[in-house]
């Protein structure tokens, strides 16, 4: 079937990216729902689901994993640290997101981060750096969109500040 294929990769979940195939107007080829192999160059790589009860035009099939993209999330100490203010204690996160191409053709990557919300008034978070990132200010998911050529690095920064009182205890901020 002719497909558009994408990369996706959320390296603070998983360090690996994923290969979509994007398969538009997939009506006229009168696929049926159920399990099917995924045969990707030349290679068994294992098995998606083909969800035909949807109402998009586009069929989006996850292909697998592929070890030729590599993915590295780092947090960036010497960006990264806490300060004292007078009542508050405020904490800058930072994270450069390395991506090799090592395949031997150029690749669209739509790579995801996120940072975090507080409902909490007395929590206020800021985002420092996003490197043009669209940003979902109600999700705190930031995406990139990337081109990226054979045997190319590029690497995008992530930074942002939590300030809270001095007396709270926040747990899982990373």
């Amino acid at each position: 079937l002719p497909a558009t294929y994408k990369y996706y990769a959320a390296p603070r979940v998983e360090k690996e990216a994923f290969l979509m195939a994007e398969i538009n107007d997939y009506s006229k080829y009168n696929l049926l729902q159920g399990e099917a192999n995924i045969i990707f160059e030349g290679m068994y790589v294992g098995k998606t689901f083909i969800n035909t009860n949807q109402t998009s035009d586009t069929l989006n099939l996850s292909m697998g994993r592929d070890k030729k993209i590599a993915i590295k999330r780092e947090k960036v100490i010497e960006k990264s640290g806490t300060k004292f203010l007078s009542s508050k204690k405020e904490q800058t996160f930072t994270f450069d997101i390395t991506i090799r191409n090592n395949k031997k053709e150029a690749i669209q990557l739509l790579l995801k981060d996120q940072y975090p919300l507080s409902p909490d008034k007395e929590i206020e978070i800021e985002l420092v750096e996003s490197n043009n990132a669209k940003i979902n200010t109600e999700t705190g998911i930031l995406t990139w969109d990337l081109d990226i050529k054979p045997k190319e690095t590029k690497k995008v920064r992530i930074s942002y500040k939590v300030k809270y009182p001095k007396d709270k205890k926040i747990i899982n901020l990373k």
